[in-house]
This record gives structure tokens, C-alpha cells and sequence, in this order.
């Protein structure tokens, strides 16, 4: 029988395996896309995604947690939240087919008019799927999952590039994003051993809306900050400019999306299931925020370095503006790539609406944040979001902290050891930059500053004994042992 330990642990596995391939791959099509396409085709396309995606937090309304942390869910929890589901999609589309000329006037847009109208698409398509997700999210089934993912982002991303190498435009970004969709309901009823039945029960949906309400109340004000720079900038600044930040927003994610949210998805269900052992919850939270720390740090103080080569030598001198953007936001990153987990603590004990309640401070801090940069333009905006991050992880994990007997303090004193080998490898590498001659190409610096940097980073760790590094180090040989 296998244990909890092992099952998170494999479910871990297909999740990083999973979300890494997934994010290399779309890595991989933007970089070909930006060389296709414009700034201000993706800039376009941004426009309407954070209108549209911000309603579809309504089509989940926050049961997909709710599910995932209700221990004795039953066919009628699921079934009604399906169709509960599914309605509220149909509604969006049809809603959203009748804006879609509000949406194009807002930003003085007219292409956006028949472009909201094909995307809009997506909230029936998507409602069809967050069930049949949420049950293998549940089962710690990450293998299925995982196949769906990687599946569906690789037959929409080459559709996409064929699409914009035939001079599609925009329209092939939107293609992608519909395609993408279709392809992941098609494969989740296919691998999928849930089926709803024809019943809908008021009473099952009313016993999971005391947590999903405060969840979804979270989720709407974290998205308008997470995607209100987008739309102010898309406002008053323009699709080019909005292009340029949302690559560099995109290219700061990319640490986030393999590392932090793929340990995310995984922890959730897990440390619900020990959710009474707040000890145990603490323990497992630090050793996973260690190993985090581990890879994104190093990323990211070395992405500051050398933000100028890898931006010109993957997307090419018409994306040159995204250079101190990209630099600007490495901090950003850096800081959430361990506030990301700390939601794991909030849900698996229940408390979602200590997370609402914190969110409503920490919220008001980023928007204010955001509306004073918006003056000095995208790199304004960039700045301002990172400073409100660096003032926001204190509460962020004070409070969460303390549901399992955790201080703000005793995290970082865990994770020092990791940011200082990070730093001295970036002033390394930023040194190397300065010997090399300024005539070789963008490429070949960026690909000797990578080598250089990832051997001093994996030395410092190995004669140091870093902590984290021998711990990760173990569990990794323990599982190749036992594979």
C-alpha cells in the first residue's frame, strides 16, 4: 500500500516533471512567436485576457479548493458544483459575446471586437473542466495530468507558430489560447474516472461555500492586482509598450511556474490530509520552501546579470525595452517565489478567510504601488509592483505563519544560507561579464556567463554543505534508489 509519503512525493514528481516540461515548451513557442509577431500583437491579445480571465475566476468560484479540502466529498458535492459550473461558463460566453464592442471602445481598440467574441469561447470550454481536474488534483493523480498538459501546449503552440509564420497575426496567439482549451477538456473526459450525474442538490453546493466563498473573494482581489498593471498600462500606455511588460512579467513567472506552483499544486492536497498535525505542516512547509529557495534564487539574481544577452539573444533588438523591466522584476520574483506556498497553509487549515482578510491589506499595497509607477511608464509600474511585494511578504507570512506556529523571521533565517550562495554566484558572473570582449556576440556571452554561473552556484553548495542542498540532495538519491 503505498504511504502518504511516497504518494506525495510521486505525485511531486509527475508535477515537476510535468510543469517543467509544460513551461519549457511554452518557453520555447514564445521565444518563436516574439520572433514572428510583434509587441504590440501581444499586446493585444493581453488586453482582452485580463478582462476574460479575470471572469473566469467566476466560473470556478472557488470549489475547486473547496473539493480538494473537504474530506468526505460525495457524488452530490461534485455533481452540483459541475453544473453549478457549467451554467455560470455559458452565461460568460454570451456575456461577453454582447461586450465585446464595450471591451474594443475601453481601449479604443476596434480589432479587439471579433477577437473577445472568438476567446469568449473559452469560459463554456473551461467549465467543462474544472471538475474532472479538480478530482485528479484530488487523487494526487499528477501522472494524468501531466499528459494532459504537456499534450495540449504542444499541439496549440505549433498550430500558433505555423498560424503566425503564415501571417495570421494576433490571430494565431488567440487560436492557441482556444485550441489550447479544447484539446484539455477532450484529454481530462478521456483519462478522467469521474462522471457527473444528473442531479443538482442547493444543499451540497451551501456545504462547501462557507471556504470557497472566502477563496473566491481572495482570488478576485489577488487577480486584479496580479493583472491590474496589464490593464492600466493597456489603457493609457498602449499595446507595445504592454507587449514588452507582459513577456517580462511572463519570463519572471517562469522560476515561479516550475518551481514554487508545481510544489504548490502538490502541497495542498497533501498537508490537507495532515491538516490536524501542525507540526507536521510546518515541517514539511519549510523543507519544501528550502527547496524552492534553491533553484529559483540562483535563477533569479542570475537572470539580473545577464537580463541584456538573454534578452537579445532570444527575442531579438525589437524587445530591447524589456531589459530593465525583466531586471526590475527579478526581485519581484525573487520574493514570490517563497510567498507562493504560504496560501497552502491558509486553505489546508481551513482558514480562508484569514487569507481574505490579509489579502484585502496586502492588495491595497500593490495597487498603490502599481498607480504611482504608472507615471514613469512600465518600468514605473514594474517598480512599483516590486517594492509592494517586498513590503507585503511580512504579513503575507506573519499571519499564515502563525496557524502552524511559524514566524516571518524563522523562514528567512532557513533560506539565508541559499541567498547568500545566490548572491556571491550573480557578482561572479557579473565580474566574468565586464573581462569578456564587448565585440562577441550576445549569444556566446550569455552561454559562457550560464556555465559559469551554474558551476559556481553548484560549488558553493557542495564544499559549503548547504543545508537544503544535501537535504534535496538525499531525498533525490533516495528516490532513484527505491525507482
Amino acid at each position: 500500500m503505498t504511504t502518504f509519503r511516497e504518494k506525495t512525493i510521486l505525485g511531486l514528481g509527475w508535477s515537476v516533471v510535468g510543469q517543467v516540461g509544460q513551461q519549457a515548451i511554452s518557453f520555447v513557442i514564445v521565444i518563436i512567436l516574439a520572433r514572428l509577431l510583434s509587441p504590440r500583437e501581444f499586446g493585444l491579445l493581453a488586453m482582452i485576457t485580463v478582462i476574460t480571465s479575470f471572469a473566469s475566476i467566476f466560473a470556478e468560484m472557488g470549489f475547486s479548493a473547496a473539493l480538494v479540502q473537504k474530506q468526505d466529498i460525495q457524488q452530490k458535492h461534485l455533481s452540483s458544483v459541475f453544473w453549478l459550473n457549467l451554467g455560470v461558463g455559458l452565461l460568460l460566453t454570451l456575456l461577453f459575446i454582447a461586450g465585446a464592442p464595450l471591451i474594443a471602445h475601453f481601449y479604443s481598440e476596434p480589432v479587439l471586437v471579433p477577437l473577445t467574441i472568438f476567446i469568449s469561447f473559452n469560459f463554456l470550454i473551461g467549465s467543462l473542466t474544472i471538475v474532472q481536474k479538480t478530482m485528479m488534483t484530488r487523487a494526487i493523480d499528477f501522472r494524468n495530468l501531466t499528459i494532459v498538459d504537456m499534450t495540449a501546449v504542444v499541439v496549440s503552440g505549433v498550430v500558433a507558430i505555423v498560424l503566425a509564420y503564415t501571417g495570421a497575426g494576433v490571430w494565431s496567439l488567440a487560436v492557441q489560447t482556444v485550441l489550447l482549451s479544447i484539446i484539455t477538456m477532450i484529454m481530462l473526459w478521456k483519462l478522467g474516472k469521474w462522471y457527473p450525474s444528473l442531479t443538482f442538490d442547493w444543499d451540497a453546493i451551501k456545504d462547501l461555500l462557507g471556504f470557497s466563498l472566502n477563496l473566491f473573494g481572495s482570488k478576485l482581489l489577488n487577480y486584479w492586482v496580479r493583472n491590474l498593471d496589464y490593464l492600466l498600462i493597456g489603457r493609457f500606455i498602449g499595446p507595445q509598450p504592454l507587449g514588452v511588460y507582459k513577456n517580462a512579467y511572463t519570463i519572471m513567472l517562469f522560476p515561479l511556474n516550475n518551481v514554487s506552483r508545481v510544489i504548490s499544486r502538490v502541497m495542498f492536497p497533501s498537508l490537507s490530509l495532515i491538516q490536524e498535525d501542525k507540526r507536521r505542516v510546518k515541517r514539511l512547509f519549510l523543507r519544501m520552501t528550502r527547496t524552492i529557495a534553491l533553484i529559483t534564487f540562483p535563477m533569479m539574481a542570475g537572470l539580473f546579470v545577464v537580463a541584456e544577452s538573454f534578452v537579445l539573444t532570444l527575442f531579438g533588438t525589437q524587445w530591447a525595452d524589456m531589459i530593465p523591466i525583466l531586471q526590475v522584476f527579478c526581485f519581484t520574483g525573487l520574493m514570490q517565489s517563497v510567498g507562493t506556498l504560504t496560501g497552502n497553509l491558509y486553505l489546508s487549515q481551513g482558514r480562508s478567510d484569514l487569507q481574505l482578510h490579509v489579502g484585502l491589506f496586502v492588495h491595497a499595497v500593490a495597487i498603490l504601488g502599481i498607480v504611482i509607477g504608472l507615471r514613469w511608464g512600465a518600468l514605473g509600474v514594474a517598480i512599483g509592483l516590486t517594492v509592494a511585494s517586498i513590503i507585503n511578504s511580512y504579513p503575507s507570512l506573519f499571519f499564515a505563519g502563525r496557524l502552524v506556529n511559524l514566524t516571518y523571521w524563522q523562514v528567512w533565517y532557513q533560506l539565508l544560507s541559499i541567498l547568500g550562495c545566490a548572491l556571491i554566484m550573480a557578482t561572479a558572473v557579473w565580474g566574468l561579464g565586464f573581462t569578456l570582449p564587448n565585440l562577441w556576440p550576445h549569444w556566446l556571452r550569455l552561454s559562457i556567463l550560464a556555465v559559469f554561473g551554474i558551476l559556481v552556484y553548484g560549488s558553493l553548495l557542495h564544499f559549503l554543505r548547504v543545508p537544503a542542498y544535501i537535504e534535496t540532495r538525499e531525498l533525490i538519491r533516495e528516490q532513484i534508489c527505491h525507482g
